[in-house]
């Protein structure tokens, strides 16, 4: 389900931006510290400390320990702040969040969930762009003429049993996961919906599986539907 030596990258690249966040907060309270009167050793020290508090709780957060994804979200807006100016690759932050927040569920698979537990959220881009039938509304309409991948995800919900839906955009979303009240959800999008999407539900456990752009962004993607059979797999009773 997940690529380990991509979750290296991100967990290296999760750091380093929680790491380049903790500079200002560090230099804050050894400038606080050093004005009054506390000797440059000790100020120093202080500073130091803050930036490693980060880091442990990053390093609790990626392990599973701490649940609240403050770090995760520091981390992300700071790599933002950078890739601003080019600093890194288009999506890299977002994609780091996706990786990050993959690691975190894995954690969670001594847990098994029943089907009526679990959500199957993906993007209205996967329905082909010259198909008529409005899958938004009723995804069971749905013909399963291969065109699109979305014939396949609807055999998966009917082999596990899990609920499913198609969004036609973040707040679609979160429409259908308030009404749905899911404790597990499956989530497939770009990059950048699937990132602020797996902040936005905190704290239900989501896992993420990028579609693939073989016709550019937002018009006829593609989803590995095995990545995704495989994710429920891991954490299906």
């Amino acid at each position: 389900m997940i690529n380990l030596e991509k979750l290296k990258k991100a967990g290296l690249l999760f750091h380093t931006g929680l790491l380049l966040f903790s500079i200002a907060p560090a230099l804050i309270v050894f400038l606080l510290l050093l004005v009054a009167g506390a000797g440059f050793t000790l100020s120093f020290a202080a500073g130091l400390l803050t930036i490693t508090a980060f880091q442990v709780y990053g390093f609790l957060y990626e392990k599973g320990v701490a649940d609240n994804p403050i770090p995760l979200r520091l981390s992300f807006w700071t790599l933002k702040a950078l890739q601003s100016v080019h600093t890194f690759p288009h999506h890299t932050p977002e994609k780091m969040v996706v990786a990050m927040n993959n690691r975190k569920a894995l954690s969670e698979t001594c847990r098994k969930f029943s089907s009526d537990e679990v959500l199957i959220l993906v993007p209205h881009c996967l329905q082909n762009h010259e198909c008529l039938i409005r899958l938004t509304f009723n995804p069971d309409s749905c013909e399963r003429c291969g065109k699109c991948p979305i014939g396949n995800l609807l055999e998966i919900k009917d082999r596990f049993g899990a609920h499913f839906a198609i969004a036609s955009g973040g707040t679609s979303a979160r429409s259908i996961v308030e009404k749905t009240g899911p404790s597990l959800i499956v989530a497939v999008a770009c990059p950048v919906d699937l990132s602020l999407g797996i902040l936005d539900v905190h704290p239900i456990i989501t896992v993420g599986v990028l579609n693939e752009w073989r016709n550019g962004p937002c018009f006829d993607t593609w989803v590995n539907t095995e990545e995704l059979e495989a994710a429920l797999e891991l954490f299906l009773d």
